[in-house]
C-alpha cells in the first residue's frame, strides 16, 4: 500500500510539473473563471476554455445557460484575441492579456464593452 501511495504522489508532482511546463510555454492556456462585472446576468460571470489540439486555439466560454464557441482565435504570447457569437447574432470580440495566474481584458459589442476579469484554475493535485 506505501508503494500506491508514493506511485500516487509522484504521478501527481508529475501532473503539476507537466502543467506548470505547459502554462511557462504558453501562458494563455488553460481554464480561466471569469467576471464581467457590467455584463448582462446570464454573461456576467462563467467559465473560459482555452486549449489549442493539434496546433489549432479553441476557446469555449462556459455559461449557466449553455456553452459559446469562440472563433477567430489569435494568440501573441500572453495576449488572446477571439469573437464569439451571442445569441447567434450579436458579435462579441475579447481582447484579453495573462499576467501570471490572473487575465484581464475587455469584451467589446454593439452595445458598448465591458471590463473582463479571469483567474486560472489550477488543478487540484
Amino acid at each position: 500500500m506505501n508503494s500506491f501511495i508514493e506511485n500516487r504522489s509522484i504521478n501527481s508532482s508529475y501532473d503539476v510539473l507537466e502543467h506548470e511546463q505547459i502554462i511557462d510555454k504558453n501562458p494563455v492556456l488553460g481554464v480561466w473563471e471569469f467576471l464581467m462585472p457590467e455584463a448582462d446576468a446570464p454573461y456576467r460571470k462563467g467559465r473560459i476554455f482555452i486549449s489549442q489540439p493539434n496546433d489549432v486555439y479553441q476557446v469555449v466560454i462556459s455559461l449557466k445557460t449553455g456553452s459559446l464557441n469562440g472563433q477567430d482565435v489569435k494568440v501573441d504570447n500572453n495576449r488572446i484575441n477571439f469573437n464569439i457569437n451571442k445569441e447567434g447574432i450579436d458579435r462579441i470580440s475579447f481582447v484579453l492579456e495573462v499576467e501570471g495566474d490572473k487575465m484581464i481584458g475587455e469584451s467589446y459589442s454593439e452595445s458598448g464593452s465591458n471590463e473582463v476579469l479571469a483567474k486560472r484554475q489550477i488543478p487540484v493535485e
